[in-house]
Order: C-alpha cells, then structure tokens, then sequence
C-alpha cells in the first residue's frame, strides 16, 4: 500500500530538512510532498490524495487548523499530525474535535517523530484493511485492480464475476495501456507519479464521461504504467480516433511523455487474452511517431528479423555525404515500424549501430565526443530513442544536424568564439542561456564555455553582463528611455537585479549615469 505524507511549514529550512533528513521508506511512507502556506497545500490536496499531513499551526497566512477543517469538509480521508511551538490548550482542543491524530511540540528530533509517524501509518493500514475486509470497498474498481494483479487465474475470476452478476459474457470491452516515460533518478521522481496518477484518473473519468464511454476502472499496474478498462459504446475506428484524441487531451495537462497501447475490443470472457495481447505489444514493439501502437495495426509478429544500415559504405566515405544519411535512417525507422519489425530488440541494434557509427566518424576526422555532445543530454536523448519511432528519429536528426553543424567551423577556436561573440552582440535582448548558444555553434555546453575561457579569459555570463551593461549605458547615454524599458532592452527581465548588477559593474546606479555620463 503507498502511503504519502504533505508537510505543511512556512519555516522552509524545516521542510528541507524533513524532507531530507526523516527516513520516509523506513517507516512506511513512499512520497513526500511539501507546501510552504495553506493555499499552496489547498491547491496541491485538489489534486493528489495524501495518507498524512503534518502540519505546523500557526502561519502568517493561514493556520493549520483551518487547513485541516478545509480538508474535513471535503470529506478527504487524511491523517493529521500537527507541529507547534506552543503548548496552547485552545489549539489541543480543537486539534481534538477535528480528529488530530497527534499533537507534538517543537523542536522535536528526527528519531521522535519517524516514531509518532510510523505509529500512525501502521494504524492507518489497518484500519484500510479491515475496511477491505468487512466489503464496505467492494467494487468494480476493486474487482479489475485484483484482476491485473493476478498473474494467472484470469479465467477463473471472469467466470466469477459473471456468476456474481457483475457482468455479462456478452460484455465487450476495450484496454488502453498507458507507460509513462519517466527517469527514477530525476528529482521528485515518486512525487510526479502520484501526481500522474491522481490527475490520470480525474481527467479519465471527465473525458471519456464526455464521449459516452466512461472507464470502468483505472488501475496502476507498475510504478509506471496504468490500464484504462473501457466498456465497448463506439466500433473500433471509432474509439481509436477517441483514444487519440484522449491522449492528445491528457498531455496538454501533464508533462510527461506517455506511450499508448490501444487494444482490441473482445468479449469480456477474453479479457485475459486482451491483457496478455497488450503486455506483449508493450513489452516488443516500439510505439509510433505519435506514441501510440494500436493492437490491429499489429498483423506481424516481428519475426522478420533487422535490415542493417550500409554502416561500412558511409564510413568509408569522405564524410560529404553526412547531411544524405539523416533522411535515410529516419526513413528505415518508418518503413520498420509499418512493417511491425520495430522492436525494442532490433531498435537497441540500430543505436547501438549508431554509436559505432558515431565514433568511427570522430576518429576519422579527429573529434571530440564531448565538443560536440554533452553526456546528459546524450543520455537523456538516447534513451528517449528506445521508446518511441518519434524519439527514434529525433535522436537521429539530432546527432546528425550536430555532425553537419560542427563541419561550419574550423578547428581554430578563434571561428567559434567570434560566431558566439556575434551572436550575443545582435541577441543582447533575448536568451543567451548556454544551452542555446551551444546550440548556435553546433557544440556542447561544457566545451563552448571551456573554449570562450580559455580564449578571451571571461566566463560567457560574465561577458554577457558586460555587453549587456554596455548597451544600456548607450541607451542611457543616446535615448530617453526609461530605465525599466532599458533593462528590458538588454535582457533584464528583473529591474531590482538590472539596478543591481548596473551599480556593481558601474560605481553608480542607472539615473545616476544617465545624469552624469562622464563621471565614468
């Protein structure tokens, strides 16, 4: 069972710490959320469910007892634990009469309070198990989360629920796989799945309700994965174009990238054969361009083994034909993936390819892997690549328009620095983030700063600033603008930090130059 905790705090270095320090999986508790006022917990607690809050009381804008009779009127089954710096009677009380679990004073240590909290995530668990016990949670959602969880059996429990009268053998239904594309070791990584999976099921029920097909159950079948079971109102044509459009619809409102899976619509007694035949989809074949494998496009098994790319004759070319290669290797991924042969299998063959590829090339015209990529983005683009014919294929472009973007440039270093100068001298007003000005030379990140170093002695956020300071001091000097429009002008976005960052390079503040120019 997952239990989740919201600290509620306005001191944020406790929050921190808490979050940092407490040992959460020790004592039972999976995600940890955190809010710094009532109005950030009440806009976080419309969105996901938590198990516990633990939560300070008084706070400049809202005390904690109002956030908890705020989360008792919605009828939200939570668990309160309140921390305060006072031993005030009043607040006990009516921490009591809102069913405060427990009320504990500041400072309170580490080892104290991952008692009181694994005390209370032990009675919370069972009092939900004697809950599931006595029926009073027996439902069809309840039913299909036990049948995903069955590994065998599932003919079995479909003729029980039949014999129950909790549906008909000539029930038909559709499955919807959904995988979401997620790295466990990104920050915040258990929080953005609860996250998913609570706003998942919220805009489930509105939009399919919509369409007249409303999901019997949405199921989390693995920490990234969940299953949509929808009882058949469309054919399939059309409730394909709905799942479409449902996905389209689910990505506008969440950030991650999701892969879906539609199945077949069968009879409920072939349920079991639906789940296996989407299991097998999910785990072979690589999703389309738009992130979506539909189990009738799947005549083929994916048998017909991997068509390996001319790999020898581009490498021994004199390395002309490099912008020629791109639209060939996006186009074998596409006619692969509308062969039914784009597996994962044969799609880690053609990175691993790739990258032979990739580093022939670097030796054959003396370059470096890290001046033109950094790891991270490498990496992160890279694994995109074995989820999808999309992230395929921008992979693909993008090692390519990299390989075709460097051959602009000399290996004097002096070119890449001028062409970065120049860049900034004609963007001063919008973003020069690193990102984006490696991207104009066609290098990594890491090596443009190194190389601008090195050859103008100055950091690039230093130069920038001095160009940008420069500018301004023209524009005071030459214009009647106003100061805030100036610090627009060059890229300051915040005036407080313009001003600033003026006055230290300068000696004096904006107004102050502008009346007197020559004092500098």
């Amino acid at each position: 069972m997952e239990i989740s905790i919201l600290i509620v705090d306005d001191d944020r270095y406790l929050v921190e710490k808490l979050e940092e320090t407490v040992q959460w999986e020790k004592i039972g508790i999976s995600t940890v959320f955190t809010a710094y006022n009532i109005r950030q917990a009440q806009k976080l607690l419309e969105e996901v469910t938590v198990q516990i809050l633990l939560c300070d009381i008084d706070m400049p804008q809202g005390s904690g007892l109002e956030l908890l009779e705020w989360v008792r009127s919605r009828k939200q089954r939570t668990e309160c634990v309140f921390l305060s710096s006072y031993a005030n009677f009043a607040y006990a009380q009516k921490a009591l009469r809102l069913s405060t679990r427990e009320y504990l004073l500041k400072p309170i240590t580490n080892q104290e309070l991952e008692i009181v909290l694994a005390e209370v995530v032990r009675e919370y668990i069972t009092e939900k198990n004697e809950e599931d016990v006595s029926g009073r949670k027996t439902d069809d959602s309840r039913f299909w989360k036990a049948f995903f969880e069955e590994i065998t059996g599932h003919a079995a429990m479909l003729k029980e629920a039949v014999r129950e009268g909790r549906y008909r053998r000539e029930d038909v239904f559709y499955l919807l796989l959904l995988r979401v594309c997620a790295d466990p070791r990104a920050d915040g990584y258990r929080r953005e799945l609860m996250l998913f999976h609570n706003r998942l099921c919220s805009l489930a029920a509105a939009f399919f309700k919509k369409k007249n097909a409303e999901p019997e159950a949405v199921v989390r079948v693995l920490e990234t994965a969940w299953v949509l079971v929808v009882k058949k109102t469309e054919n399939q044509e059309a409730f394909c174009e709905i799942s479409r459009e449902w996905k389209k619809h689910l990505e506008y409102a969440v950030p991650q990238n999701v892969s879906m899976y539609i199945g077949q619509a069968r009879p409920f007694m072939e349920t079991g054969k639906s789940w296996e035949r989407l299991e097998e989809l999910e785990k072979r074949f690589l999703p389309g361009a738009d992130g979506i494998l539909e189990e009738r496009s799947m005549r083929n098994t994916g048998e017909e083994g991997y068509e390996r790319p001319p790999w020898e004759v581009w490498q021994k070319s004199a390395g002309g034909e490099i912008g020629q290669i791109c639209p060939e290797l996006c186009e074998r991924l596409q006619k692969s993936f509308e062969a039914g042969t784009l597996t994962y299998e044969n799609a880690d063959r053609f990175l691993k390819e790739l990258e032979q590829f990739l580093y022939g090339y670097f030796e054959k015209h003396k370059l470096s892997f890290l001046s033109l990529f950094d790891s991270q983005e490498f990496v992160r683009k890279e694994r995109d690549a074995r989820r999808s014919l999309c992230g395929a294929q921008e992979f693909v472009r993008w090692i390519f328009g990299r390989l075709e973007g460097s051959r602009q440039f000399t290996d004097d270093s002096r070119d890449v620095v001028e062409q970065v100068k120049q860049y900034i001298e004609t963007h001063l007003g919008s973003d020069l983030s690193r990102s984006l000005l490696a991207k104009e030379v066609y290098l990594s990140q890491d090596y443009v700063s190194k190389l601008f170093k090195s050859t103008t002695g100055m950091t690039l956020p230093s130069y920038i600033a001095a160009r940008r300071i420069e500018r301004a001091k023209e524009y005071l000097r030459q214009s009647a603008l106003p100061v805030s429009r100036i610090a627009m002008e060059v890229g300051y976005s915040n005036f407080s930090y313009f001003s600033k960052t003026f006055r230290d390079m300068t000696g004096m503040t904006p107004n102050e130059y502008r009346s007197n120019p020559e004092k500098l």
